[in-house]
């Protein structure tokens, strides 16, 4: 079993119900959209980063499998208009993006500055 299965606030999106329902949640406390790409090392890594996040107790990350579930990376993509990279986290505030990394960027330590930088402001 995936470590990320294993998480209760890491969960695996694949329908734009589900993006509507992780943007939902981003208007109570920032949450993490994660593009994670099944066949790219860089982005096992980064899943890695993201656990760690969650295991934390960071925001809630919603998993794009990008193989799988293409048609939602591509709404994504559109909807925030940032250009699809994997690995890829968006951090969503109230609903907007706040915050993009991708490939080496994806880390925890970046998102949890991300988020410290919004409760500064």
């Amino acid at each position: 079993m995936r470590e990320s299965a294993m998480l209760q606030g890491y969960q695996s999106i694949a329908t734009e119900g589900e993006f509507a329902e992780a943007l939902s949640q981003s208007t109570e406390r920032p949450v993490v959209i994660y593009k994670h790409s099944a066949t790219c090392e860089l982005s096992e890594v980064a899943q890695h980063e993201m656990c760690a996040l969650q295991k934390g107790g960071g925001p809630a990350v919603f998993e794009i499998v990008v193989q799988t579930a293409r048609p939602l990376s591509n709404h994504v993509e559109e909807y925030f208009g940032i250009r699809h990279e994997s690995p890829q986290v968006i951090v969503v505030h109230k609903g907007q993006p706040v915050f993009n990394a991708s490939h080496l960027k994806v880390t925890e330590t970046t998102v949890q500055e991300a988020i410290s930088a919004l409760a500064e402001s």
